[in-house]
């Protein structure tokens, strides 16, 4: 009886010193984890990475693969972020550290405000076709004023980019000459687009089609930033504009309808008016933008100025400074 509680008296100590053996196997594996800490590693690479693009991404914007790498940390940075980080990346392609940077009031910060550099002199217009998504990986773009025309009010002046239906233009800075700017053709996205000098228009929508512009700037016009000529609806959000004629206007004395959406904007100095239209039937909505300096009034509807509600406007959560 005596060996055989001796015996199981041994048993008892192995299986308890292989237990703590196993205890410790697995803090050690919890170690490994925390010591890799993949997650936090991931995290201060896109909030650094974030920065450069909202500051105007000269570490991954100088060229397009560039700033796919810069997302593509992003997105292996952590699994709960990757998923929101692939709407972020989207955001940091397009120049911003993504919608939860959005203000109350006016634009979040944009990609490609510092620009990458000189693209070039274009000696003619360079065309987005239905599909493609055109990367200018922030450079500078300026019109040959022979080709295309010197950026003053003459008409009939060409665009440095067209867009064709179902095509996307993102991170682009059009310099002087920016002749006539950029020209829609249908259901086109732009993205972090910046004039520096408005030529004849900044944007011009040439054919009906959904217009969707997230993020970018126009300044020092002397007539429109947005010439509308066609059957549309349009959302403009993030956008930054100051020293023009007027924000938007749809072709005089045409009757079409035009949907127009200004959100999170910020604009000021306009001599004229945000949106000036002769149509009964095209309205405007201003939200949650920023505008100082409106000429006439917020709106010119006909021969009618507006500065609030109406039929053919809603305005809410706008700060006038």
């Amino acid at each position: 009886m005596t060996n055989t509680r001796i015996f199981s008296l041994r048993a008892s100590m192995l299986s308890f010193s292989l237990g703590i053996v196993a205890l410790s196997g697995c803090s050690g594996g919890d170690e490994d984890v925390d010591t890799d800490d993949m997650g936090t590693g991931g995290e201060g690479a896109l909030g650094s990475g974030g920065s450069s693009i909202a500051s105007g991404g000269n570490s991954g914007d100088g060229d397009a693969s560039g700033g796919a790498r810069a997302s593509g940390g992003a997105t292996a940075s952590s699994g709960g972020s990757a998923s929101s980080g692939g709407s972020t990346s989207t955001g940091s392609q397009s120049g911003s550290g993504g919608a939860t940077n959005t203000p109350d009031k006016g634009p979040r910060a944009c990609g490609c405000a510092t620009p990458a550099g000189e693209f070039g002199t274009v000696n003619e217009t360079i065309v987005v076709e239905s599909g493609e998504v055109y990367d200018g990986a922030c450079k500078i773009f300026r019109a040959n004023p022979s080709t295309l025309g010197d950026g003053g009010q003459g008409e009939d002046q060409k665009p440095v980019f067209k867009v064709e239906d179902g095509g996307t233009l993102r991170n682009v800075v059009l310099g002087a000459s920016a002749a006539d700017g950029i020209h829609l053709y249908g259901d086109v996205e732009l993205e972090n687009i910046h004039v520096l000098d408005i030529g004849e228009d900044a944007i011009t929508v040439k054919e009906s089609g959904t217009v969707n512009i997230d993020c970018g700037s126009a300044v020092n016009g002397d007539d429109k930033v947005f010439q509308v000529n066609a059957e549309s609806t349009i959302f403009i959000s993030n956008f930054t504009s100051k020293d023009a004629g007027k924000f938007m206007r749809q072709n005089g004395d045409t009757t079409f309808e035009v949907q127009v959406t200004i959100d999170h904007c910020d604009i000021s100095n306009m001599d004229e008016s945000i949106f000036r239209t002769d149509s009964s039937s095209s309205h405007v909505t201003l939200s949650n933008s920023r505008y100082s300096n409106i000429g006439d009034s917020l709106f010119l509807f006909g021969d009618t100025q507006v500065n609030g509600n109406s039929g053919q406007s809603a305005v809410s959560n706008n700060e006038e400074y």
